[in-house]
């Protein structure tokens, strides 16, 4: 049985009249603690950890989450997590330091506490010495040791100190800690990574996009086929790595070769060429070949899913349309109105694109193995490219029932399902299926169609992205994008490789602290990509922590570059410049001029991006950036698919290009919230742009990263009246912090 620390000799009796901790109540506290410890051990991967944790024994190891440098910490008091108040509220003896409870690997719980020194190197680099009190074993976990360290007296509120312990000339790694805040700390030491070493270097090799197979590329296909031949139906079938990469397309003898864009809003329907298949306003008409639509189902459920969250086309549908719900009158824009124009094939920033962009058609599943998201699966062949206008109605789009069929034995797990989880106490959807064909798979052999041979059956493809840790955080970087650099545009106040470093760095520590909205189980923290530009809309960093969603790699760009475009001096001219000088004037007739005078974040162009403006508001006119209801669909949103529209007809027809024909914006604008401008001395200088999670949690990660280069209060969107309305600037979630 564990047996309580005696601490009560090393401290003067307790007065009476203070709180106080004593050696029985400390030894209740500790077994609090054990069990809160193992609560935050689950949360960090505790698994991985006990795999490891015998080839970490000849090491001095503090073990920290799984996904950063922040150490496994507590009070040993309250049992609270980071950040720790310098002082506490409990009197032990003549001081009152708060105590912080560490875990190491590799240390003889054994060891008396006056044989081991400690030590927290705050961002100033000034070294603290910390008094190691107690050295203890975990309850039935022989594997680590506890160790209490006290607050040094002139520690304040510093922020994130780099905490290590000695012991007879072995020294540990250090692990951050915050002190008064998280944040403002000196940077990770050389070649640090979260522990016990579970985590791949700081920038490792590429590992494959998923572990999907031939074999499990052509298992998924001959499902379809066999459950579409059991319904009588002939459809496209595509596969897709979780990068989006496309890894086989197989078409049934007799399914349709085109599909048309109906964007399902009260906009009219075109006339396609009969020529390149487009129209002349928007996109709804549009004729496309089946196959680029079966792709861009199959990426979609296929970026969108992580460990933590599982989403379909269907779900994607369901969040950008111009009411959230769907059918709601006088609701707000759906919490990713525009993303449908995202990750796509003339980008600079996703590579490959998806060849529509994000769809919202229903016929779509992600595709799991071992409760990891490995890819997606896209079905089209009823020649029709939508969204669901009336998801009340509960339809089960013969797409969807074979989408269903195609993944079985590589199911999401249930947990995680789009339609368990909640937005605004909204259920997202997540399938419309109640029951898909178990028909007996037919040999692939014999399947009856073809391999595309543009496309033909392959593995997971090498990923886009390597392992990085970046302010203490893991996640990846594709190193066209790494290591961060300076504005090339140098001026007096221009933006730093040091500055970039900085403001991503704090973007990432607020993300880990902060409470996720779209992810399982309840608890987790926010996982997103992270991008900051210069005011010409040069990349100088992306960073994407671990399992943030992939579609949030382009999209973090796109609003980082709109917020710095939209906030430039020369926005009004170069939109006019462009051919779209009647959204300049539809601006000016709001009273806004687009010449540098306003900074504008996402949430605020998005908010003049809507067919309704206030935004939810029925029978109000449009938002200067948009089309009126009588023309809008989601395919037809306004300024936003005007930008793209005619260089991605050139990309589509096989020609290469930007994705505008305005320098700064070459991957589009995004109109949903997750963006901040750069300010340095009144100076703008760029923008930070988040994407991944709950826009509210966005917003928020944008603001701790910008934290130093907010804009002047004055001239923030949020003092902007237009038709009588406060545009706004962010807005953040309640309760935000874990």
């Amino acid at each position: 049985m564990f047996r309580p620390p005696t601490i009560g000799g090393r401290f003067p009796k307790p007065s009476p009249t203070k709180r106080q901790m004593t050696a029985k109540s400390f030894g209740r506290r500790w077994r609090f603690s054990f069990a809160a410890f193992l609560c935050v051990l689950a949360m960090a991967g505790l698994s991985s950890l006990l795999q490891s944790s015998r080839a970490q024994a000849s090491k001095l190891v503090l073990i920290s989450h799984e996904t950063s440098t922040r150490g496994i910490a507590l009070d040993s008091v309250t049992l609270k997590r980071e950040p720790f108040d310098p002082t506490s509220e409990v009197s032990w003896g003549n001081d009152n330091q708060t105590r912080i409870m560490l875990f190491a690997i590799g240390l003889d719980p054994k060891t008396p506490p006056s044989a081991i020194t400690a030590n927290a190197e705050d961002g100033s680099n000034k070294t603290y010495p910390l008094t190691v009190e107690y050295v203890g074993p975990v309850p039935e976990q022989d594997w680590v040791t506890a160790i209490v360290v006290r607050i040094n007296e002139q520690m304040g509120d510093i922020g994130d100190v780099l905490v290590g312990i000695s012991y007879q000339g072995l020294n540990s790694n250090r692990v951050r800690v915050g002190v008064g805040h998280v944040g403002d700390g000196p940077p990770d030491d050389v070649g640090a990574v979260p522990t016990p070493g579970t985590i791949a270097p700081p920038v490792g090799a590429s590992a494959t996009a998923g572990t999907l197979t031939t074999s499990d590329v052509q298992t998924i296909i001959a499902q379809a086929v066999s459950a579409a031949a059991s319904l009588n139906r002939a459809v496209t079938v595509a596969v897709t790595d979780k990068e989006g990469n496309v890894l086989g397309v197989f078409k049934m003898t007799g399914a349709p070769a085109t599909t048309q864009f109906r964007g399902g809003g009260p906009g009219p329907s075109q006339t396609p060429s009969p020529i390149t298949g487009f129209v002349s306003v928007g996109f709804d008409g549009t004729v496309v070949p089946a196959k680029l639509a079966a792709i861009s189902k199959a990426g979609t459920a296929a970026l969108f899913s992580t460990r933590g969250n599982a989403f379909t086309s269907r779900t994607a549908g369901f969040i950008i349309q111009e009411h959230f719900p769907p059918g709601v009158d006088f609701k707000s824009g759906g919490p990713l109105y525009g993303v449908q124009f995202s990750s796509l094939p003339c980008s600079d920033i996703k590579v490959p694109g998806l060849p529509l962009g994000l769809s919202g058609d229903p016929g779509s599943a992600p595709v799991y193995k071992n409760g990891e998201a490995v890819g997606g699966v896209g079905i089209e062949g009823d020649g029709v490219y939508t969204v669901d206008r009336d998801p009340t109605d509960f339809d089960q789009p013969i797409e969807e029932v074979i989408a269903v069929s195609a993944t079985r034995g590589f199911e999401a797990p249930s947990l995680i399902r789009g339609d368990n989880i909640l937005v605004d106490g909204i259920r997202l959807a997540y399938l419309n299926v109640t029951g898909a064909p178990n028909t007996a798979t037919i040999a692939f052999g014999s399947l009856p169609g073809a391999i595309d041979p543009l496309f033909p059956i392959r593995s997971a493809q090498p990923s886009q992205f390597t392992a990085a840790v970046v302010g203490g955080i893991a996640g990846e970087v594709d190193t066209h994008f790494f290591p961060f650099i300076a504005s090339p545009t140098v001026t007096a106040n221009s933006l730093t490789a040091a500055d970039v470093n900085t403001i991503i760095s704090h973007a990432a520590q607020q993300a880990n602290i902060t409470r996720a909205a779209i992810r399982q189980p309840l608890g987790s923290n926010a996982r997103v990509s992270i991008a900051v530009v210069d005011t010409n809309g040069v990349v100088l960093g992306v960073f994407r922590q671990t399992d943030a969603p992939v579609f949030g790699f382009d999209v973090s760009v796109q609003k980082a570059r709109t917020a710095a475009f939209y906030s430039g001096a020369n926005a009004a001219t170069l939109l006019r410049g462009a051919g779209f000088g009647s959204y300049v004037d539809r601006a000016a007739a709001d009273g806004l001029k687009l010449d540098g005078s306003v900074a504008f974040t996402d949430r605020a162009g998005g908010f003049l991006h809507r067919p309704f403006f206030p935004d939810g508001i029925n029978n109000s006119q449009a938002g200067p950036f948009s089309r009126e209801i009588n023309e809008w669909s989601v395919f037809n949103t306004g300024l936003q698919l005007d930008l793209i529209k005619t260089n991605l007809q050139t990309v589509s027809s096989g020609g290469a290009a930007p994705c505008t024909s305005i320098p700064g914006l070459p991957n589009g604008i995004q109109i949903f919230p997750g963006s901040m401008p750069l300010y340095k001395n009144g100076v703008l200088v760029g923008a930070i742009g988040i994407s991944g999670d709950g826009v509210d949690q966005d917003d928020l990660i944008a603001a701790g990263g910008g934290a130093g280069f907010a804009p002047p209060v004055n001239i923030r969107s949020d003092q902007v009246f237009v038709r009588g309305v406060r545009l706004p600037f962010l807005k953040f979630p309640r309760s935000p912090n874990l």
